[in-house]
């Protein structure tokens, strides 16, 4: 089966795609000092559509459980998390709940089904976050939850049907309490923070004492026991607080996020956190960390709840929000940090206009949050959800502030159909019905959640990557993705990380989706960088697809790490012939084996030319790609069948 839900003619490329010279006889400087301008031309061109709106659609979908029936439970509390337990290509839902069994929902292609008895969730328990993903590489999707005022927290594993197991304890990721100590755990982030192909598990605790608190850093065994852990905390230096504004020996820890900010190849670790205690991480790549909050000129906000991170203004590095309490006066409202791109980061909050998570100028005790592109124009979007039952909060509306293009970002709430003004918590983007624009789940304290399907979106076109790791973490959780629509405009390039942890309390669907606005050819290129460090090229992608990228070196067809021109002799060797499992079937026109050897091989032959990875460092080279006259005989043919002949260059997706 072809990993695309919409299928593309085969015809030969249009362009020669990577020729890569295109930007040899241009000023790089002059290429930067447009680069703003042309981003936003583009942009403008692509909104000429009617905005998408939202639509409240979870009591007709049959999701309608409530969080919490007591007024006396965590009310902080109330996660979401989006993944395909199953397998059946269906993105399932799955919430956390305080005072009633947590919740699975089944997705059907026509609506949910509660098969949480079945699944194995019948304790109740007072769950607060949750994370999903393949913690032992064996294909499925398994789930950790946290929990407040209780001794531990809790690891599902999947059978690969969708039924789950218990099984913290005996892997050693339960975090048990010590005496009558009791957790306040909150948000729960997977990562692969020492890239060994396994992902790790990174909790949060919230006011606690820190010499006893459920913050913990679990690393995975990997190879040597898959899917279990060890407690690295205090020795990879993650236990190190910052004092709390108001005083006192505590940990205020909400949510992480393992992300590579400063995209160094090494995965760093982000908290949102109360009291004036958000943290950023840097990994020194040792399996320590060091903080560098106070030096990256981040963590000013003094009340951090949620957090999101994407790159909002184009320029290839990532920048971070996190939603705070906002009052005007003591309480100063959200953070957004604009990436400098040199480890520092630039308060651009409100020249934004995003310091309020509410409207106007209510007030407003910020949550869950999540960087998307609603209107799939190319640029992310920023939602977030807000309430609390503190006297004067109880009103607060979830907000979606629409990207301009400039830096700035516009409040289209009520325009867009949004209009909840509970008590909104995780707050998460899943295209749950599969049609190509992001839709909303919000997990509401004490009521039944939202899921705002996106009516619209898809009237500008779009891709989808979902990646699987075979080398790195089977979900991929840490791979760098570039997109290039039009090879002869490399600066209007997106990019996105594969990342879990995002928002409050939640998780969002681990898939890189790209608005391409009204641009209807091939994109030319998406690039993905894994966290082994592979590099893989894929072209020439139908638009309005999702490409299932599976981590392998496109082009090496004789299996010697390194894609050079003894790959194009085997390719010349098969050309045209057809089967299963041929050694120079690199990809179709859909991006996977199609079982035939033909020009689309040889362009992903082409475009991945002098890459090479050695599995045992897991390192990266790009080779200079030899003048013609050292291949000889061999471009002369590919000059004879293709009526052009492979240019001898460096590509401009090898520079870093």
């Amino acid at each position: 089966m072809h990993p695309f839900k919409h299928h593309h003619t085969r015809t030969p490329p249009r362009r020669y795609l990577l020729s890569t010279g295109y930007q040899r006889n241009h000023d790089l400087a002059s290429i930067a000092s447009l680069l703003v301008a042309a981003a936003l031309v583009l942009w403008a061109s692509q909104v000429a559509f009617a905005l998408p709106t939202f639509t409240n659609v979870a009591p007709a979908l049959g999701i309608n459980h409530v969080q919490s029936t007591s007024g006396l439970t965590e009310n902080m509390s109330a996660g979401v998390a989006a993944a395909d337990f199953d397998g059946d290509g269906l993105i399932d839902l799955f919430f956390t709940r305080i005072d009633g069994a947590d919740v699975l929902y089944h997705n059907t292609g026509n609506g949910f089904v509660d098969v949480s008895a079945a699944s194995g969730f019948t304790q109740v328990l007072p769950t607060t976050g949750v994370a999903a993903g393949d913690i032992d590489n064996d294909g499925d999707e398994d789930l950790y939850v946290t929990a407040t005022g209780h001794n531990r927290f809790y690891l599902y594993i999947n059978d690969g049907t969708g039924h789950f197991t218990e099984q913290a304890a005996t892997r050693g990721a339960d975090v048990q309490a010590s005496g009558t100590a009791t957790w306040k755990g909150m948000g729960v982030a997977f990562g692969d923070y020492d890239r060994d192909g396994y992902i790790d598990i990174l909790t949060s605790d919230h006011s606690r004492p820190t010499g006893n608190n459920g913050s913990r850093l679990l690393h995975n065994l990997g190879a040597a026991n898959p899917g279990h852990f060890e407690d690295v905390t205090h020795a990879a230096g993650i236990d190190v607080y910052r004092p709390p504004l108001h005083g006192g020996d505590f940990v205020y820890r909400f949510q992480p996020q393992f992300t590579d900010i400063d995209h160094d190849g090494k995965t760093d670790i982000v908290f949102s956190a109360d009291d004036h205690t958000s943290q950023l991480f840097w990994n020194n790549g040792d399996g320590t960390f060091t903080d560098g909050t106070q030096a990256a000129g981040v963590g000013t906000d003094t009340s951090g709840m949620g957090n999101t991170i994407a790159d909002y203004d184009g320029d290839g590095d990532l920048d971070w929000f996190l939603t705070a309490i906002y009052s005007g006066y003591s309480f100063t409202g959200n953070r957004f940090y604009r990436n400098n791109g040199d480890r520092t980061f630039t308060d651009v909050t409100t020249a934004a206009g995003v310091r309020n998570s509410g409207s106007g100028q209510e007030l407003a005790w910020g949550w869950g949050t999540s960087f998307f592109d609603y209107d799939n124009d190319g640029r992310p979007d920023l939602m977030m959800t807000n309430g609390s039952t503190t006297t004067g909060y109880t009103g607060d509306h979830t907000t979606l502030r629409r990207n301009n293009g400039d830096g700035t970002f516009t409040d289209v709430s009520t325009s867009a159909g949004i209009l909840d003004n509970g008590q909104g918590r995780g707050l998460i983007h899943v295209d749950f019905d599969n049609d190509g624009d992001l839709d909303v789940v919000i997990a509401k304290y004490g009521s039944a959640p939202i899921v705002y399907r996106n009516e619209g979106g898809n009237g500008n076109n779009w891709l989808n990557v979902k990646t699987r790791g075979t080398i790195s973490n089977r979900d991929g959780l840490g791979a760098w993705i570039t997109l290039v629509a039009d090879a002869e405009h490399p600066e209007q390039k997106q990019m996105a990380e594969i990342r879990s942890g995002e928002s409050y309390l939640s998780q969002s669907e681990l898939t890189a989706h790209f608005g391409l606005g009204t641009f209807t050819g091939a994109v030319d290129l998406v690039e993905i960088v894994w966290p082994s460090g592979l590099v893989q090229r894929y072209v020439d992608l139908p638009v309005n697809s999702t490409l299932m990228a599976v981590e392998r070196l496109l082009g090496d067809y004789d299996g010697n790490s390194i894609v050079d021109s003894r790959d194009y002799v085997i390719w010349r060797h098969f050309l045209g012939a057809t089967g299963n499992g041929l050694a120079a079937d690199a990809a179709g026109p859909h991006g996977a084996p199609d079982g035939v050897v033909d020009n689309w091989d040889y362009l992903y032959w082409q475009a991945n030319f002098g890459l090479s990875f050695g599995v045992a460092t897991g390192s990266v080279a790009a080779a200079t790609v030899p003048e013609p006259t050292s291949l000889g005989l061999i471009f002369l043919l590919s000059l004879a069948v293709f009526g052009c002949r492979p240019r001898d260059r460096r590509s401009e997706w090898q520079r870093n």
